[in-house]
């Protein structure tokens, strides 16, 4: 009897937090993990974590692709008596903000997904992701890529959080330069700096600029997004733990970008630009700001994730 083909699929990395979108939008990067998984016989499900190889020294049963695939498994009613081998390649740099860990959740709810026979929306495999301990913005981006919007949809007396995802369109011209410092910080860390409320004053604006970056990320309109991702809501109180940050994302603009704002929970940037012929300048202005501080950075130039970790909906013939 012939062996049964491999499971094969990516999952993007992803940058949440997009300037005034905090918690809420989410951008699918094309540096994916890549997933391979086979049949068992023993039982065992052993995950193989090739993309990290610090991962071996830690318990294995914490691993989120594990969890993920156990989340899902229950969700989907999916036996994994028999065992799986799951394989994960890849090069999403970890503690940066581009989402790795929602990627790994994402992940395996993707394999579970594949397994399975039984259908969930993917407000629902969002709502199973999110307890695990995923972001909800960097977890719609994973499992759905592209430009995705969260709003929660669960009132304040609700036990469980729910999620309702928006799939919103994107130029396909976009370029990301993703700025990468040599600084170690926590989520807990940048979560602990917010304040827990705002002015009235500063939530207008913010839903005002929110919408203006899902406009001008739609139709590649780089004069807008330079004026909305301006944010008063999380940024300015993460600058004191990136040293050097307001002065990163102002030379990335300086040197042609349309706009720049921290990538997730940080420290890594991202900036933007519809002109590939820039992103090189983009990227040797940020180094070069850091430097100045005396702070060593690589940086990634991506465009869109138009793929996530589960499976495209098949397209129907007019």
């Amino acid at each position: 009897m012939a062996k049964p083909s491999p499971i094969t699929f990516h999952v993007p990395a992803s940058a949440a937090n997009l300037g005034p979108g905090y918690g809420t939008i989410a951008l699918a990067l094309d540096l994916p993990l890549g997933i391979t998984v086979e049949p068992r016989t023993d039982g065992e499900i052993v995950v193989e974590r090739r993309d990290d190889p610090g991962a071996r020294s830690e318990d294995p049963r914490h691993d989120p692709v594990l969890r993920g695939l156990r989340r899902g498994a229950e969700l989907l009613d999916v036996s994994l008596g028999k065992g799986l081998s799951v394989v994960v390649e890849g090069t999403i740099p970890r503690g940066t903000g581009m989402g790795t860990i929602s990627a790994g959740y994402a992940a395996g709810i993707g394999i579970a997904v594949r397994l399975g026979r039984k259908k969930k929306t993917s407000d629902e495999l969002l709502d199973a992701l999110v307890p695990l301990g995923g972001d909800p913005a960097h977890g719609a981006a994973a499992l759905l890529g592209g430009l995705c919007a969260t709003v929660q949809v669960s009132s304040q007396q609700e036990m469980q959080l729910r999620q309702r995802v928006l799939q919103l369109p994107i130029h396909h011209d976009w370029h990301y330069v993703i700025a990468l410092p040599d600084v170690q910080m926590g989520t807990a860390d940048m979560k602990r700096v917010l304040p827990p409320t705002l002015p009235h004053s500063v939530t207008a604006r913010s839903t005002g600029r929110t919408l203006g970056v899902l406009q001008a990320l739609h139709h590649g309109d780089e004069p807008l997004l330079r004026e909305c991702i301006l944010d008063e809501v999380h940024l300015p109180y993460r600058r004191r733990l990136v040293p050097g940050l307001p002065e990163v994302l102002e030379a990335a603009v300086d040197a042609g970008a349309a706009g720049a704002t921290i990538c997730g929970h940080g420290p890594g940037v991202i900036a933007f630009t519809m002109v590939s012929g820039r992103t090189p300048e983009i990227a040797r202005a940020m180094v070069s700001a850091w430097a100045r501080l005396s702070c060593q950075a690589t940086t990634l130039t991506l465009q869109t994730a138009f793929y996530g970790a589960l499976p495209a909906a098949p397209k129907h013939r007019g």
